[in-house]
């Protein structure tokens, strides 16, 4: 066989075998229709994490079929529910409010919602003047002290909580505001520098320990406090809405020396029971088993153990996500 023939017969087989490869490569590839997660602003931490399993995902898949929309907390379940999305960020307390329907927020029952994951967590910080009693919340529907409130935008995380706090105490923002009180409903910066101006007294924040904004309330104004959450009060909230039990260990903030018992909870990937429980397993998988790739879509998965993915969700698990956490061994 002349060098001339080999070469075109290897040649040949070459081409063919890379033909072979490509194509084969290529039907591993699944199809599937378009898909729209809402997640947050655009420059908030939400929309990373929407990213990230966008991008994971997308990988398994032909074409790219999933792609990332800003949304916020309260309307990502109702934009789910509806079919104008189908996978969405949000917290346990809302997708819980959403599946039953029939409250202020969710008119409209949306029980096809259903969780993928739970995520990093959020804790409650109680922020108080130096000069208030250690129990002043637990004492208020006694003592009917005037106290300036801020508790977060209508809808927000932080009026959501603070609500249900007031009622374990005996009371309510009507109530307050009966006693001279007062209760502010507006953003996190404006809370933080009215508190700061001593124009509140108490105000409440969602968000993770030692964040910069909890760290300027309590810097920024002498005396500035957190408020030790008891158990009473964590008993319900876990109860009612599945929030978890949790701590702010000493030292978290220069002005807080003392272990400080609250109640946290994860934000929540969901989706629309009807979408296709063999992508709902991949993203989950995905997410499990690529740590790092979380990391890069927020610093606070440094610290996130994939496990807890199955934690404070509200709601029950979409069946893909659930098929992955039963091979794990996560739940039963």
């Amino acid at each position: 066989m002349s060098c001339i023939y080999r070469f075109l017969v290897f040649s040949v087989v070459a081409c063919c075998l890379t033909f072979l490869l490509t194509t084969t490569g290529s039907a591993e590839l699944k199809k599937h229709s378009q898909v729209k997660i809402v997640a947050g602003s655009p420059t908030g931490s939400w929309f990373p994490v929407g990213a990230a399993f966008a991008d994971m995902t997308n990988k398994l898949y032909d074409g790219q079929p999933i792609s990332v929309g800003p949304g916020g907390g309260i309307g990502n379940p109702t934009s789910v529910g509806t079919g104008k999305a189908h996978v969405g960020v949000s917290y346990g307390p809302y997708l819980k409010l959403a599946v039953k329907g029939g409250n202020e927020l969710y008119p409209k029952a949306f029980p096809k919602l259903k969780a993928i994951a739970g995520m990093t967590m959020n804790k409650l910080h109680l922020i108080m003047a130096g000069d208030l009693a250690p129990d002043v919340l637990a004492t208020a529907a006694q003592k009917k002290p005037k106290l300036k409130f801020g508790v977060g935008q209508k809808g927000s995380s932080e009026q959501f909580v603070m609500n249900l706090i007031a009622k374990v105490y005996g009371y309510d923002y009507d109530t307050i505001e009966s006693w001279g009180g007062r209760v502010t409903k507006t953003g996190t910066t404006g809370l933080k520098n009215a508190f700061k101006d001593r124009q509140l007294d108490v105000f409440t924040l969602f968000i993770q320990a030692g964040a910069a904004k909890a760290l300027d309330a309590l810097t920024g104004r002498s005396g500035a406090t957190l408020y030790n959450l008891d158990e009473k009060v964590r008993d319900s909230l876990k109860r009612q809405m599945g929030y978890l039990k949790t701590t702010i260990p000493a030292g978290t903030y220069p002005t807080v020396k003392q272990e400080i018992n609250t109640v946290g909870l994860p934000f929540v990937v969901f989706a629309t029971a009807d979408l296709d429980a063999e992508m709902v397993y991949l993203m989950t998988k995905s997410c499990a088993e690529n740590k790092p790739r979380m990391i890069q879509a927020g610093a606070s998965f440094k610290a996130w153990q994939p496990k807890d993915m199955v934690n404070g969700t509200g709601i029950d698990f979409h069946e893909g996500a659930a098929r992955y956490y039963k091979e794990r061994g996560w739940i039963k």
